[in-house]
């Protein structure tokens, strides 16, 4: 079977023996698929689109609750059809012909077609007991169980514990799930998928585990990320305890400051990575506000880089948001800061000790508060 090989070079963050890791997608040669389903949707037609990376949608009409969607795709590309009524599948691309009750998950094709459907079945049948009790839930109680969870809620009442305790079972037992759908699969490329949507919950053991050069996915379109994400946790464990990493940034006035300007000089230094269009970034400001308050008289320097690539963009955040602490930007780039410092995701928080050396890389929230009541105490 000929391949198409696109050789794409994502990240250049860890050296290893001399040199550089990067990430090689292989694309499968394109091939013509036929996916036949029925549903109960009232709705006149079904959506379809590469779902990993997200690609251009088309839709496809129902008839008397019957669809029929065609198109071409290289081989194994991640495909999802949903009904607009919360029943969405994936697929992966093949010739063999399948067919799918998008209601039941029923489905014909081909062993590894059938394979995915049922680790999804088993994710809509833990789906029909939490959604009901989320979408119960008000917008409030929502929004003080993520406040909960990533940062704490000094106000939580006996209701918002209990909250909390119930999404964290059902957020483990999705987790454990998705575990269980990779270590069935690990002999064809259904992990790619969970790989791809949930790699930034996994530990680094379980990175360990699932993303290695041997594995049958280890090469699908769908890892970039995955991949990317796992030498960005490799490249910081390697700088973590080590003096900090020089790089020059600008200032809103145009002037050129270096880290070196407030790292190593007898004072933590706190970066926070963000960017305007990052909408956690944003939702973590007043968060920030708190620590930069508690803590910029006790010996704390707050930076905050962002990685805009647009200026402007940048600007107006800064007056929209009124950060209080020295706000610099490096666009991203092959050696930008976030480069340097393995940062694959933002927003992301950097400390450095009063010495010059990384304390940490990955302390965000409650971690972060934790870690920095025990440093001034």
């Amino acid at each position: 079977m000929n391949k198409k090989i696109i050789i794409s070079i994502l990240l250049t963050l860890v050296a290893k023996a001399g040199r550089a890791q990067t990430f090689t997608s292989v694309v499968e040669d394109s091939v013509d698929f036929v996916i036949t389903g029925t549903t109960t949707s009232t709705n006149d037609s079904v959506s379809a689109f590469p779902c990993a990376p997200i690609g251009q949608g088309v839709k496809f009409p129902i008839r008397e609750g019957k669809f029929t969607v065609t198109g071409r795709q290289p081989r194994n590309t991640f495909f999802q059809i949903g009904d607009n009524a919360r029943n969405d599948l994936r697929f992966i691309i093949e010739e063999t012909p399948t067919h799918i009750d998008l209601v039941t998950g029923e489905i014909k094709g081909s062993d590894l077609q059938q394979r995915f459907i049922r680790c999804q079945m088993r994710e809509r049948d833990l789906d029909k007991i939490a959604e009901p009790w989320w979408d119960s839930l008000s917008d409030d109680e929502k929004n003080r169980i993520i406040i909960m969870r990533e940062e704490g809620l000094p106000d939580a009442t006996v209701k918002d514990s209990a909250n909390l305790e119930k999404f964290e079972d059902f957020m483990g037992d999705r987790a454990a799930l998705v575990r269980k759908n990779i270590r069935e699969n690990k002999d064809n490329i259904i992990p790619a998928w969970y790989l791809y949507t949930d790699f930034d919950k996994m530990t680094f053991d379980e990175l360990q585990e699932f993303v290695h050069e041997d594995a049958p996915y280890a090469h699908h379109p769908a890892m970039e990320r995955p991949w990317k994400h796992y030498y960005s946790i490799l490249h910081q464990k390697n700088i973590v305890g080590k003096p900090f990493i020089d790089f020059e940034a600008e200032a809103t006035d145009g002037t050129k400051h270096r880290l070196s300007d407030y790292a190593g000089r007898g004072q933590y230094v706190l970066i926070d990575f963000w960017a305007s269009w990052c909408g956690p970034c944003i939702s973590s400001f007043p968060f920030m506000k708190q620590l930069y308050s508690t803590y910029k008289d006790c010996g704390l320097i707050f930076l905050g880089v962002s990685c805009d690539k647009n200026r402007d963009a940048w600007l107006k955040a800064l007056d929209k948001h009124q950060l209080p602490w020295t706000s610099l930007l490096s666009p991203a780039s092959k050696d930008d800061a976030l480069s340097l410092y393995g940062v694959s995701g933002i927003p992301a928080v950097i400390l450095i000790a009063p010495d010059g050396k990384i304390v940490s890389t990955n302390l965000e929230g409650k971690a972060l508060k934790t870690k920095l009541e025990e440093i001034f105490k």
